[in-house]
């Protein structure tokens, strides 16, 4: 046996137990937010305070999307440990995996992937590997373009749109909404809150579209300081460079994590204010079954897919969401 077929024989053997110890600790279908519960609380009953507990960690990943993402961290690392002298994933050391962590952002990687990376490496050996302790660069939504690399697009400055970009943030509208919008399509709550958005998209489709719990006063105050009368546009213009999938991709993701606590701690949907499951429209094999999509509520998944315009679960898992 050669060098080469070695090394491969390694790397395979290190990354069928990386595997091995991921699968363990699938819980596709259980509920993360009750899982945290139950670790803060076991963590109380220990140590008798909250001292020292890190709310983030708990075990068990119960995401579709993070295994694979994490599946792929094994796979690059199992390569990168066998080619660092490593023959057993009994060789990897917490040190070891900080140094892998380091190389991959001398190498220029995102600090996105790198975070990535570091909580597949503690999930996988259950190491606390923290940013500060290896001089790791945060994570700033300011990184997140269109593609893996820079573009002429990074320098301009999009400044003067800011409220177009909150309206779509909190939204989750499509680009060509934005010049189409009026007062009278803002759905607001009791209060005087808009919770909702009456919007007309694609092939002439009407769909309603919830506000971000986070965003509601903020929209608000957009759509006040923009109103000029009834059938008026809010606004007159948005630059067409300015990624508004992006915005879209981080609505999707924060949609679904906002329904899913709120459906995990047995309060109304979406503050109380507005009725997600009107959203739900899925077709053909989506509807066939209730069953969890991807370690997440079925009915959950529908209700994203239905705010951002689409009856396919595979689309909005593919192209949206971030988890």
């Amino acid at each position: 046996m050669n060098d080469s077929e070695k090394l491969h024989g390694a790397a395979n053997r290190i990354n069928r137990n990386l595997q091995h110890q991921l699968l363990a600790q699938k819980r596709f279908g259980q509920s993360k937010h009750e899982a945290k519960q139950k670790a803060r609380e076991d963590y109380l009953q220990k140590h008798g305070n909250l001292k020292g507990y890190n709310p983030s960690k708990v075990d068990g990943i119960f995401s579709f999307k993070t295994m694979e993402s994490y599946s792929q961290t094994a796979k690059e690392f199992s390569v990168w440990a066998a080619n660092h002298g490593c023959k057993n994933a009994s060789d990897i050391s917490r040190e070891f995996a900080g140094q892998y962590l380091k190389e991959r952002q001398a190498d220029g990687k995102s600090a996105w992937t790198v975070s990535k990376d570091m909580s597949a490496l503690n999930k996988i050996f259950n190491y606390d590997l923290s940013k500060a302790e290896l001089g790791l660069k945060n994570r700033s939504l300011v990184d997140i373009t269109r593609s893996r690399n820079k573009t002429a697009n990074d320098k301009r400055n999009f400044s003067k749109y800011n409220d177009q970009i909150t309206f779509a943030k909190g939204t989750g509208c499509r680009r060509q909404s934005i010049k189409k919008v009026c007062p009278e399509n803002c759905v607001r709550n009791a209060e005087g809150k808009v919770v909702a958005v009456r919007l007309t998209e694609k092939g002439g489709k009407i769909r309603v579209a919830p506000v971000l719990n986070e965003y509601k006063d903020r929209v608000t105050e957009v759509v006040d300081k923009h109103i000029t009368g009834v059938g008026k546009p809010l606004f007159n213009t948005y630059d067409s460079h300015i990624d508004n999938h992006a915005f879209r991709s981080e609505y999707a993701t924060a949609l679904m994590y906002q329904l899913e606590s709120e459906r995990a701690a047995k309060i109304a949907l979406c503050g109380g204010d507005f009725d997600p499951r009107t959203l739900v429209n899925l077709r053909g094999k989506d509807a066939e079954t209730d069953a969890p999509y991807r370690g997440h509520d079925r009915e959950i998944c529908g209700m994203v897919s239905g705010a951002l315009g689409h009856n396919r679960l595979e689309i909005v898992f593919q192209n949206y969401l971030r988890l």
